[in-house]
């Protein structure tokens, strides 16, 4: 069994953004003229040459056409002038051409950066660790008998994304020393914090290939696990705490959960008697998206009964979805 206090090294994962080279407009002059022709001789009786007048219309009888400008003959060893797009580019010189090339490139090097920073709407760098690798997550394990989810709401707003929230979490802020005793509203079951652990893998908080998927999906960087007990009362309450590229991932992770009980699911913290049967028994779980975090609560009775109607159990539900660190984010994010 992995110590219960120990935290996982966390080394954040880099945020790179695409570099900007700045360009800059030269002015230039391009040489142009318009093919020399000779003026044609005078006419007889000492005229001078006829003006030309408006190009006729072909196919009507009687009227001359204007008659074609000739090309410039070719010198000998010049290829011939390329036509179409490929002549208009080549009129406009290599200065013109690679400038334009030039700036197109910026332009496609901003469109890429802008799709890699809003492809999940979610602000600057929030894709930045989609796709995280984590490990192989355990094969098997317990899942509570009913569960259900909520998404994120607009009061978790300043937290979306975790480009805006990059500070990693630790085991104390996930876990802190104030909030290590929860109490349901009528004050007669109080349970105490057990067992606390950070994973830098998020692996190791789960069970199931589809379920760690997941949270590779999602940009998984940790998982905060807690347990509790009221051992007078008999009633225990297991916390997790993921910490996921946005809130969309946070959204999909929780609702995912539904359709993976009995395949996969959130893995109890390890802990002594009488927790050590945490999950065998009747349990009810809950799973919050909150900003780039999900949290999922998991309470039960420890002789393993109980119903949805126990009271007891939902109100436990409800106070392990209080994370304190995803509280205080959300409340400094929007002052």
């Amino acid at each position: 069994m992995p110590p219960p206090y120990a935290e996982a090294p966390y080394e954040p994962a880099p945020y790179a953004e695409p570099a900007y080279d700045e360009r800059y407009d030269e002015r230039y002059e391009e040489p142009y003229g318009e093919p020399y022709e000779a003026v044609p001789p005078p006419r007889p009786g000492g005229r001078g040459p006829k003006r030309p007048g408006k190009a006729k219309r072909q196919g009507r009888p009687g009227r001359s056409e204007q008659p074609k400008r000739p090309k410039r003959p070719a010198q000998a060893g010049e290829p011939a002038a390329p036509g179409g797009l490929a002549g208009r580019v080549a009129a406009l010189g290599p200065k013109l051409y690679f400038g334009a090339a030039a700036a197109l490139g910026v332009l496609v090097l901003i469109g890429l950066a802008a799709v890699v920073v809003f492809r999940d709407g979610n602000g600057p760098a929030a894709g930045s660790a989609a796709n995280a690798k984590i490990g192989k997550p355990a094969g098997n394990g317990p899942s509570p008998t009913s569960y259900s989810s909520s998404p994120s709401t607009s009061a978790y707003g300043g937290i979306a994304a975790r480009g805006s929230d990059p500070e990693p979490l630790t085991a104390a802020e996930a876990f802190p020393a104030d909030a290590a005793t929860l109490a349901v509203p009528d004050g007669e079951v109080k349970v105490k914090l057990r067992a606390k652990r950070l994973d830098a893998d998020c692996a190791a908080a789960v069970w199931g290939g589809s379920v760690g998927a997941e949270l590779g999906k999602g940009g998984c960087t940790q998982a905060a696990r807690g347990i509790y007990s009221d051992p007078k009362r008999g009633y225990g309450l297991a916390v997790t705490v993921f910490n996921l590229n946005s809130s969309a991932d946070a959204d999909r992770f929780v609702a995912r959960l539904e359709h993976t009980i009995g395949a996969g699911f959130v893995r109890p913290l390890e802990a002594p008697e009488p927790l050590d049967d945490f999950g065998r028994g009747f349990g009810m779980a809950r799973g919050l998206a909150m900003g780039h975090f999900a949290v999922v609560s998991w309470a039960e009775r420890l002789d393993g009964k109980g119903t949805e109607t126990d009271e007891t159990l939902l109100s436990l539900l409800i106070e392990g979805g209080k994370s304190p660190a995803v509280l205080g984010r959300a409340a400094r994010a929007s002052e």
